[in-house]
């Protein structure tokens, strides 16, 4: 098997399920507020990424396209292209910084947040730099420890409430799906197409993929029944896992704290190598400065995201946005593909 193939599946998977994934307020805001027809959108959103995932980075390693930028310019004519990826890249450090600060700013309640977030992106800095290998590990280990929480949430479980089909009989449910899909999709090709470029071959990519939206739909399905078990305790809080686990264990609630901050430092890491990499060789830049300041781009983003909460809202609307533009370029170019 090619050594790329589980760094391809592992990233993907961190990726898709978010970097905020272990507070489970993503989940209960596009899933488990729609009940059964939440969970049918995870089933259709896993579906979707795999489809999006397995085309898009094939067709990067067909054509070995190594960035996300490099596959805007091909995608897209001259006139654009250059405006499209720096907007998207953008977005995309803010989101980075905007996640990072919303989430210290849930998990403290206001209190210290600055140093909270100054550890998390010093966190994610030092596992940059202290090489590759490490950070496939620590979100090895972030996604193992976070499948094993949820595991244990579910068996601990004696029912899980399954909403009726009539409940939220609506179309909102499809949109917030698409939501999750634009968003994450972006998140996911952003951080596994340079590494889609040095696979050995299309199956190896595609596998990773698989591998990866396998895992998405684990862990989301497996959030679902937790927070519709939980329903009536955490519907209205930002942190329904952290909720659920200060009425089960004080001791539990700590070690998903440490947890959540190592996957979200991971997310960040994989981002900025991911953008910083395919630019210092384009502008024949020094990788390690270069490295610092899209950190400390970061750092202002998550501080201003403490100050200003609502900012988060805002970056992540304009990064879903550009994930629905590759979304419907994929869409037509597959069409127009004989």
């Amino acid at each position: 098997m090619d050594k790329n193939t589980w760094p391809i599946a592992l990233l993907f998977a961190g990726a898709a399920v978010g970097g905020s994934y272990l507070s489970g307020y993503e989940w209960l805001r596009f899933f488990a507020f729609f009940g059964t027809w939440g969970a049918i959108g995870i089933v259709l959103t896993g579906i979707g990424l795999a489809w999006f995932g397995s085309t898009v980075l094939a067709y990067c390693h067909r054509h070995q396209i190594g960035s996300l930028h490099e596959l805007i310019c091909r995608w897209f004519n001259e006139a654009v292209a250059p405006g499209i990826s720096v907007l998207t890249h953008l977005l995309l450090l803010s989101y980075a910084g905007a996640m990072i600060g919303s989430f210290v700013l849930h998990l403290t309640g206001g209190t210290f947040t600055w140093l909270f977030v100054f550890v998390i992106v010093l966190a994610a800095a030092l596992l940059l730099l202290r090489g590759w290998t490490l950070l496939v590990s620590s979100a090895a280990l972030s996604l193992a420890g976070g499948f094993l929480l949820f595991a244990l949430l579910f068996l601990e479980q004696r029912h899980v409430p399954i909403p009726s089909l009539g409940y939220q009989l609506n179309g909102y449910w499809i949109i917030h799906a698409l939501s999750y899909l634009g968003l994450h999709s972006l998140l996911c090709l952003m951080l596994t197409i340079p590494l889609a470029k040095r696979a050995r071959g299309e199956a190896t990519v595609r596998f990773g993929v698989y591998a990866g939206s396998a895992g998405f739909l684990v862990f989301a399905l497996l959030g679902q029944a937790v927070l519709l078990a939980h329903w009536h305790d955490v519907h209205n809080t930002l942190t329904p896992v952290t909720a659920i686990l200060e009425r089960l264990s004080p001791l539990g609630s700590w070690l998903h704290a440490l947890l959540s901050l190592l996957h979200i430092a991971v997310i960040a890491a994989a981002l900025v190598f991911a953008l910083a990499q395919p630019l210092s060789k384009r502008h024949h830049l020094q990788l390690v400065p270069l490295l610092l300041l899209l950190f400390g781009f970061i750092l202002v983003f998550a501080l201003l995201a403490t100050a200003f909460p609502s900012s988060f809202t805002f970056i992540a609307t304009g990064a879903t946005y550009c994930g629905f533009l590759l979304l419907v370029r994929a869409l037509f170019l597959q069409r127009k593909s004989p």
